[in-house]
C-alpha cells in the first residue's frame, strides 16, 4: 500500500519550499539539512579560491551538478556489486553443481 502524499515545508537557505510528498518527516528533515549542508560546503569552498561572491542560481547548479555526479558513482559502484554478486553466485552454483554430482557418482 503506497504512502499518502501530505503537504509539507521545507526551508533551503532562508527559503521556504511547499511540497507534497509521502516520505515521513523525518527522512525530510535529512533532506532538508544535506542540500542546506552541501549548499554550505559548496559556497564555503568557492569563497576561499575567489574574492568574488557567488550568486544563488550559480551555487545551486553547482551544488546540482555535484550531487549528480555523487549519484552516478554511486550508481556506477553499485553496478560493480551487482555484477561482483553475479558472478560469485554463478560460480558457487557450479561448485555446488559439482558437489552434488560426485554425491550422486558415490551413491551409485
Amino acid at each position: 500500500m503506497k504512502a499518502e502524499k501530505k503537504s509539507v515545508t521545507l526551508t533551503v537557505r532562508g527559503r521556504t519550499y511547499s511540497l507534497r510528498s509521502e516520505a515521513d518527516s523525518r527522512r525530510l528533515e535529512q533532506v532538508e539539512n544535506f542540500v542546506n549542508s552541501r549548499l554550505d560546503e559548496i559556497e564555503s569552498q568557492f569563497g576561499t579560491k575567489t574574492a568574488v561572491g557567488i550568486t544563488e542560481p550559480r551555487l545551486l547548479m553547482l551544488a546540482l551538478l555535484n550531487v549528480a555526479d555523487e549519484c552516478l558513482t554511486h550508481q556506477q559502484n553499485l553496478e560493480k556489486v551487482e555484477k561482483r554478486s553475479e558472478n560469485l553466485l554463478a560460480s558457487l552454483s557450479a561448485m555446488l553443481d559439482e558437489e552434488v554430482e560426485q554425491i550422486e557418482l558415490m551413491a551409485s
